[in-house]
């Protein structure tokens, strides 16, 4: 009697962690330009979606990734902008959170239409792919699951 409940509880945690898996919503981002860059703001993403810092990686590798994992459905607006700095080969030194801060380097903004991007309104599962490529140039990409 004691392994039929056992093996019924460890059932239970494997469908409860196969279940949150399908779940799972993740912003990736990377930098492919020469220059450290700082993303202030992901409007139309959660918040917690945004970055911070990026440094210059040769690769979209898992290794060289910064990302936020959503184990719930994410809702998505209709316009997503990304907004960042770029303070050339110097980087980004000190705490960005403080309120007021202005950031050193010059900003920048771009726009982009989420259903040009095959975003839907509300993930539930898959992965939304950030990489600056420099001059101004963002590719993304949605990965579903």
């Amino acid at each position: 009697m004691k392994n039929i409940i056992l093996s019924f509880a460890l059932i239970l945690v494997g469908a409860s962690c196969s279940k949150s898996a399908l779940l799972d919503v993740e912003f990736e981002w990377f930098n492919l330009s020469t220059n450290e860059i700082y993303v202030s703001d992901a409007i139309g993403l959660p918040v917690e979606a945004s970055p911070g810092i990026l440094i210059p990686v040769k690769t979209e590798d898992q290794l060289n990734t910064k990302s936020s994992i959503f184990s719930e459905a994410v809702r998505v607006k209709d316009q997503i902008a990304i907004k960042w700095n770029d303070n050339g080969t110097n980087g980004f030194h000190g705490d960005f959170e403080l309120p007021g801060k202005i950031l050193p380097g010059m900003a920048h903004q771009i726009e982009f239409k989420r259903d040009e991007l095959g975003i839907p309104s509300k993930l539930t599962n898959g992965k939304v792919r950030f990489t600056y490529l420099g001059n101004d140039k963002w590719r993304i990409k949605f990965f579903p699951q």
